[in-house]
């Protein structure tokens, strides 16, 4: 269980795993054709030439189907992710995924298939499309960080107190906001993080709370977050 203040809250799709190209080879597979000025083009519906198709319905199929299995890292997410877990970091990932069972396993198991078994803990794992608005109040006011690249969450990010690590990519250039960060990839997310921590250590940690042992990679002289976690291991509706 996380009890030191080295924890990122983070986005799934488009932060961690590779989804926007892994749904189109997935509807190319099912006989959809991308539209050839389009294949850019975030949202789904407009980049298929099947005007009937309810691309809502299709996302929540995919979401569900086996292909969770076998979604790709994001380029290089797996070497920062697993330096700054090797250098204490925990995360918890946030996701607008499905609320079907098993393929929220699928979710689980490639994470940690590709990140190792102990980066993780306790998966919030919504319906497709789903805000985030409830899962980020139960860490309001800690100050953590919160990895996203979906602009609505990322603000609900904001108001609940988190520090916004904002993934670039082509379909969310045009936000802005002063007290939001943007980040290229994971190399740019350990900078930062590991910087700033790094800023944070003085000797609060040993003159206030002599009678503890510093939790296992945090460095001497860091507070040690107040917060404790005490949500099971996987959200109730999950």
């Amino acid at each position: 269980m996380p009890t030191s203040n080295r924890i990122i809250l983070t986005d799934v799709d488009g932060v961690l795993l590779e989804w926007e190209n892994h749904f189109t080879k997935w509807m190319v597979s099912r006989g959809y054709k991308l539209k050839e000025n389009f294949k850019s083009e975030y949202d789904m519906q407009k980049r298929f030439a099947d005007h009937n198709i309810d691309i809502k319905i299709k996302i929540r199929e995919f979401n569900r189907s086996a292909w969770m299995g076998t979604q790709n890292p994001m380029p290089e997410s797996q070497t920062w992710v697993k330096l700054l877990h090797a250098e204490g970091w925990t995360f918890i990932p946030i996701s607008s995924q499905t609320s079907d069972v098993p393929a929220q396993e699928l979710r689980k198991r490639r994470l940690e298939e590709l990140f190792g078994e102990n980066a993780f803990y306790n998966f919030h794992i919504l319906e497709t499309g789903q805000d985030k608005d409830d899962v980020l109040a139960e860490f309001h006011g800690t100050g953590l960080y919160f990895v996203e690249d979906k602009w609505t969450n990322a603000l609900a990010g904001l108001r609940y107190g988190l520090k916004i690590l904002f993934i670039n990519h082509p379909y969310n250039q045009k936000y802005k906001h002063p007290a939001i960060t943007r980040v290229s990839n994971w190399q740019d997310i350990h900078k930062i993080v590991t910087q700033k921590f790094t800023n944070k250590c003085d000797n609060k940690y040993e003159n206030d709370m002599p009678s503890m042992s510093a939790p296992q990679g945090l460095p001497a002289g860091c507070q040690v977050e107040k917060y404790r976690f005490t949500h099971p291991t996987t959200s109730p509706n999950t």
